[in-house]
């Protein structure tokens, strides 16, 4: 049955306990996937590095995963607005495994090729933003708004224990196998996901929820779904500004962090993949504290404290060569990320209309990984003889945490205004 807006079905009925079937599903979908997600984040810089590519060509690597979510984070929000969003979950995931098991297949007959790594890493580019858009819009249909921030920290604590075994794990293997397995992994995980949703009913939704009439042009919803991000609260405005300057800061945060390690520090693969590790462990505490019981409230101010964190965390990295006080900071600067994530979210879940929900998600998404994809761009003109890597971690680590600063006074004054 055609889905065109599911705003209109009730909600779980429990939403703190959080165990309608369909959420369930959800989350355990997302769960299997994002634990080869994890596996593969470090993997393919791992890989890169094995194959020769500079610092510089790990950080351009990079923004080729990046530059088809700029395209395709707009593009998928609509469709999530518009189509069945389980099945577009299941047919993104299914065309993310079939990526993977082809590199596998080129790989294990060439060999492993920069520009395989590229070609794969834009592929899967392309389809990551449409199922985040779909799976982000879905989760209110099925949770109460006093339970979106609980329930977005429930993802999130299912993805840091991921962030726990994936990167030790992808270190290890590493160094034992061939890099094509690595990839069979993060392969292997998205034909769980598919599974994990093979038969799940999705809700129906009205027309009136979805802003538009279900014949409306794509054109149409995608310049509907700008316009109510544009012209909606400012805190969205503030959050999608936010986000894009981070994401252009920190650009390029993870291939550069694995190189400073394994280059400038002298840390073996399994090393960085145990900081990881350790990391994902520290991460793994505060989201399952968020789910426990997570204020749905103070959004922007929680997000201006954490993007400060962030950039503490990072001067930290970029100054210490100190493998153990490195493995601290990247412990911070996760959680710190996770709390921004998870309060960001919840946001826009909250303030934005759900049949609206997958084009704004996806318009932030969209307008953040084109910072992102910027950040990776500019990292690897810098780091091409004009900076060293630690140079620029704590030129980055600084402007956030400016950023971060201005967030928290700019969300104290609004707080004051609004009370007058």
């Amino acid at each position: 049955m055609s889905e065109i807006a599911d705003a209109q079905a009730p909600p779980a009925k429990d939403p703190r306990k959080l165990t309608s079937g369909p959420f369930v599903r959800l989350w355990t979908a997302y769960t299997v996937n994002v634990a080869g997600d994890e596996f593969y984040t470090l993997a393919v810089p791992l890989i890169a590095y094995q194959a020769g590519a500079s610092a510089g060509t790990m950080s351009l690597l990079y923004a080729c995963s990046l530059l088809p979510q700029v395209v395709m984070g707009v593009l998928g929000g609509v469709v999530a607005d518009r189509a069945e969003r389980v099945k577009i979950l299941r047919v993104s995931y299914l065309c993310s495994a079939l990526t993977l098991l082809t590199a596998c297949v080129v790989f294990g007959l060439t060999g492993v090729h920069l520009v395989g790594l590229a070609a794969t890493a834009v592929l899967l580019g392309a389809t990551a933003p449409v199922a985040a858009a779909a799976f982000d819009s879905s989760i209110p249909l099925y949770v109460e708004p006093a339970g979106l921030s609980r329930a977005n920290a429930m993802t999130e604590a299912s993805r840091t224990v991921c962030v726990v075994a994936g990167p030790a794990a992808a270190g290890v293997l590493l160094g034992h196998v061939a890099p094509q397995y690595a990839l069979l992994v993060n392969a292997l995980s998205f034909i769980g996901a598919f599974l994990a949703l093979h038969s799940m009913q999705a809700r129906t939704r009205s027309a009136a929820a979805f802003g538009k009439t279900p014949s409306s042009s794509f054109g149409t919803a995608l310049k509907a779904g700008l316009r109510h991000l544009l012209k909606g609260r400012s805190s969205l405005q503030v959050g999608v500004a936010l986000s894009t300057v981070i994401n252009v800061v920190f650009g390029a945060y993870e291939p550069l962090v694995v190189y400073r390690l394994r280059d400038q520090v002298h840390a073996s693969s399994s090393t960085v993949g145990l900081v990881m590790a350790c990391a994902g462990a520290v991460s793994l505490a505060v989201a399952l504290l968020l789910s426990w019981k997570a204020p749905s409230r103070g959004f922007m101010t929680v997000m201006g404290v954490s993007t400060t964190a962030q950039g503490l965390s990072v001067m930290v990295v970029a100054l210490s060569d100190s493998v153990l006080l490195i493995a601290c900071a990247q412990a911070s600067f996760v959680s710190a990320m996770l709390v921004y994530t998870v309060y960001w979210r919840a946001m826009r879940q909250a303030h934005v209309p759900p049949g609206f929900l997958g084009r704004v998600s996806g318009a932030c998404r969209a307008i953040a990984f084109g910072g992102a994809f910027l950040g990776s761009v500019v990292s690897y003109l810098l780091l091409n003889g004009i900076l060293a890597v630690d140079t620029a971690l704590l030129v980055a680590g600084l402007t956030v945490c400016v950023l971060g600063t201005m967030v928290i006074a700019w969300s104290a004054v609004s707080r004051k205004t609004t009370a007058m």
